[in-house]
């Protein structure tokens, strides 16, 4: 300690001039200053915070999970609604990209696509269409041509499946 004192006293005062009292240098201060700054650097730049991003790995694989279960989605709110009549035991829906719904007929046909539509009782469903979502109440048969529908009815009958990635469900 007391050798760090006569540094400090050495740094900190001039040569005893009789005109003049002790006091700090320039060269003294801008000592000091240095110090301060360099002290202070040093101190900000050894964290902790390369040790937390070394030791951060990204996982092996994602984490998402397959579910078994169905899943349903309600229509968009703002989608176009329009019904088909049933005309002579028949009704063909053509409207694509619309909410339809059809009464209780003998033959119904799908000919649209990405579209949703809600059947009666029908004796024969054709869906010659894509991307539509049907639920019926009670279908005999049913017929799917199209690729990538889903014909969901309260009794599930057997379908004939000339398309790919349909999906046919029992309420």
């Amino acid at each position: 300690m007391k050798h760090e004192m006569e540094i400090l006293s050495v740094l900190f005062t001039e040569p005893e001039h009789p005109m003049r009292p002790k006091h700090f240098t320039r060269h003294s201060l801008a000592l000091l200053g240095a110090l301060a700054l360099v002290t202070t650097l040093a101190a900000c730049s050894a964290t902790d915070g390369d040790a937390d991003r070394d030791a951060a790995k990204p996982s092996s694989s994602p984490t998402a999970t397959k579910t078994t279960e169905p899943q349903y989605f309600a229509p968009p709110a703002d989608i176009e609604k329009s019904a088909v009549e049933c005309t002579d035991g028949a009704a063909t829906v053509t409207q694509s990209n619309q909410e339809v719904t059809v009464p209780d007929c003998a033959k119904v046909t799908i000919d649209a696509s990405n579209s949703v539509v809600h059947l009666g009782a029908v004796e024969d469903l054709v869906v010659t269409g894509s991307i539509n979502d049907v639920a019926a109440k009670a279908v005999t048969t049913i017929t799917v041509t199209g690729n990538g529908n889903r014909v969901t009815s309260d009794n599930g009958p057997k379908p004939k499946d000339g398309g790919q990635q349909n999906v046919f469900e029992k309420r």
